[in-house]
């Protein structure tokens, strides 16, 4: 099996790296429309008059406006037959969503073939909250990139380049933090990994994040094998990310340790960015994605 953590954690000392296998982009969009749906919800709102599909408010008919703006069904309720009242819609105002998916090679690890690698989970979580996004009116933007995606039937698109805007060099297998220039300061913001770094890019990321206004969500996606160590006997464990491989004896003794400084590192992420504006939530690979995911686009529409 490969997981850096582990070498992280028990600081062992040899290297290899693990091959990355690319996505299957048809059945990514499947997932990812099919989530959305699920997801979907009418856009945002600016708590103005305008053409959204969500009622704001009645206000009195004014003398030059046509009649066919009146709402005869409330007018017919007013106290007074001289007053008749236009129902008004709230103004939609789009919000552009941010996304970014961590490429590194840690992130193409699966503990089994019937699980999917943490990255097609990541990419499909990812899609199916943009999707979600562009079947509400917004626009979708990936970070590092200068485009911006809208539209009912940009999903393809957007998956294409968010796909090939990350690194697949095998040789690459560390990704930096992802520069938040460009970036509008309130704009909602999704960064999904497994967020089992190193200190180096722990500082990076929180320095990053202290400086973004905007709600801010971050998506943790483990394999069961890194949330539940399951084994027992000597195991040998092979790095993904040219870091020393291991080989534990008697490794039913480590669970609690395991636990204690697993927790401990997502502890400092979640205190080091925490407040209203984010958002912090694991996904198991094996586990359903839509519950969490419900959780994470409430949130970024500002509904948490």
């Amino acid at each position: 099996m490969a997981s850096s953590f582990f070498q992280r954690l028990f600081k062992p000392a040899q290297a290899q790296d693990a091959p990355a296998h690319p996505p299957a982009l048809p059945e990514l969009i499947i997932a990812a429309q099919a989530l959305a749906q699920s997801l979907r919800s009418g856009p945002h709102g600016n708590r103005r008059a305008g053409d959204g599909h969500e009622f704001w408010q009645f206000r009195p008919h004014q003398p030059n406006e046509p009649a066919s703006l009146i709402d005869w069904k409330q007018s017919a309720r007013s106290p007074s037959p001289d007053l008749l009242w236009v129902r008004e819609q709230e103004q939609h105002a789009p919000r552009p969503l941010f996304l970014w998916v961590d490429s590194s090679a840690s992130m193409r690890w699966q503990s089994t073939k019937t699980l999917p690698s943490k990255y097609n989970t990541a990419l499909t979580d990812a899609l199916a909250l943009g999707q979600a996004a562009l079947l509400g009116g917004e626009d979708v933007g990936i970070l590092g990139l200068k485009s911006r995606f809208n539209g009912r039937q940009a999903l393809p698109r957007l998956a294409h380049n968010l796909i090939n805007h990350a690194p697949h060099n095998p040789a690459d297998t560390m990704q930096t933090f992802p520069s938040f220039a460009g970036l509008p300061p309130h704009a909602p913001l999704l960064l999904v990994s497994d967020f089992l770094w190193d200190d180096a890019m722990m500082d990076q990321c929180l320095t990053a994040l202290a400086t973004h206004p905007g709600p801010t969500a971050l998506l943790a996606i483990l394999d069961p094998q890194e949330e539940q160590i399951p084994f027992h006997g000597s195991i040998r464990f092979t790095s993904c990310e040219a870091e020393p491989n291991l080989t534990l004896p008697a490794t039913e003794s480590l669970h609690d340790a395991y636990q204690t400084r697993l927790k401990a590192h997502f502890a400092q992420l979640q205190q080091g960015f925490g407040g209203a504006r984010s958002f912090f939530r694991f996904h198991i690979t094996s586990q359903p994605a839509l519950p969490v995911l419900a959780e994470c686009h409430h949130f970024l529409r500002g509904r948490a």
